[in-house]
């Protein structure tokens, strides 16, 4: 490679912490990348099994078509770069034979009328299932990377690497602090690997009472049960993912301690949904999900019985049902209490599930536990 100025470098550097500051900046980064290292294009793309994102030098509808995007995932090529460890520089081709990659149909059809001969890859960041992605490309008129070439830009990927975790924070820590820091109730975002991300003040001030359920675990978040701890875990990652490759999962809501004996403990409401991406390199990064707390009073509020059958259109005997099993009592205590059967208790309780649209009791318990605030009365 030429002489690169170690002037030319910084300047490259502060335009990627610009771009940190900024995401609409990152198109100015990209481009001082390529001319730092004499390439033809440059390009952050963010590669997953259902989406493929890029800012790049040079806008190329075509190449980010639904077509181009399919060519490329399905090429050993994207698997290969995802696979390379965080913040590693690799010339691509990667370890293959150039003479097989240059057989399929991704250099065939898409590289090479594009002049994308050879080129870096760094893998900058991952999150789930998706990959963050630095390539630097040559035209077939210019020398392959060399070794300063890597070197150099092994010496650039760390603050890549850091300007994206900076984004996030700050989409994070914007969209926490203009949306939910003044509630009065407890937020958590929370990734798909259950890490904390961001939390609101008043989640902060439940998670330090001794008689709380919820409580931290090497930065992640857990109930005070395993069992409580595993449906949380199934929510949260059901509001992470994606189904069909688009619609997001719809999270849910969990009453814990979901054991009502334990009498010391409050009694918190979870509800789970999905939540807006954070943006790393100006391109939507990991899938969150947003879980909103409350804490339920202990007894039931007057007028709630016909408060629930109201808003999920139950019957008397149904709205009864489900106001005892709200209450604390279990399917055989209230079938006692109202001189039906258990089998008859149960019948009423699956039409309960149908109507809320819950699949079983501590699901359907704690949807009506979420509601009480809403009736306005303790």
């Amino acid at each position: 490679m030429a002489d690169v100025s170690i002037e030319a470098v910084s300047a490259v550097v502060g335009k990627v912490y610009e771009a940190a500051y900024d995401q609409g900046r990152w198109l100015d980064a990209v481009n001082g990348l390529r001319d730092l290292f004499g390439g033809s294009r440059s390009c952050i793309v963010r590669i997953s099994p259902q989406t493929f994102d890029a800012v790049a030098t040079d806008f190329d509808p075509e190449f980010t078509s639904p077509k181009g995007i399919e060519a490329l995932l399905r090429d050993p090529l994207a698997a290969a770069s995802a696979a390379l460890p965080l913040g590693e520089v690799s010339r691509w081709p990667l370890t293959e034979e150039v003479a097989a990659f240059r057989r399929r149909e991704l250099w065939q059809d898409w590289l090479r009328p594009r002049d994308m001969y050879h080129g870096l890859v760094s893998n900058l960041l991952s999150s789930n299932d998706s990959h963050w992605m630095l390539s630097i490309d040559r035209g077939p008129g210019q020398e392959a990377f060399g070794a300063e070439d890597i070197d150099l830009l092994r010496k650039i990927v760390p603050h890549m690497r850091r300007a994206g975790q900076i984004g996030q924070q700050l989409e994070k820590t914007s969209a926490l602090a203009s949306a939910f820091s003044h509630l009065p109730f407890g937020v958590f975002l929370i990734n798909g690997h259950q890490q904390i991300a961001q939390m609101n003040g008043a989640a902060e001030a439940m998670l330090s009472r001794p008689d709380s359920p919820l409580r931290l675990r090497d930065g992640t978040i857990a109930a005070a049960s395993a069992e409580d701890t595993q449906e949380l875990e199934r929510l949260v990652a059901d509001a992470c993912s994606l189904h069909d490759g688009v619609i997001p999962g719809v999270g849910g809501t969990l009453l814990v301690p979901s054991d009502r004996r334990q009498s010391d403990l409050a009694r918190l409401v979870l509800s789970v949904a999905p939540f807006v991406d954070a943006r790393a390199y100006g391109l939507a990064s990991e899938r969150c999900a947003v879980v909103m707390v409350t804490e339920v009073a202990r007894r039931i509020p007057d007028g709630f019985e016909l408060y629930v059958r109201e808003l999920f259109d139950l019957t008397p005997a149904e709205a009864r049902l489900a106001t005892e099993l709200a209450s604390g009592r279990s399917l055989k205590e209230v079938a006692a209490a109202s001189n039906i059967t258990v089998k008859t208790g149960r019948t009423y309780l699956e039409r309960i599930f149908d109507k809320t649209e819950t699949r079983q009791q501590s699901e359907l318990v704690a949807l009506l536990k979420s509601t009480e605030p809403l009736t306005g009365r303790r």
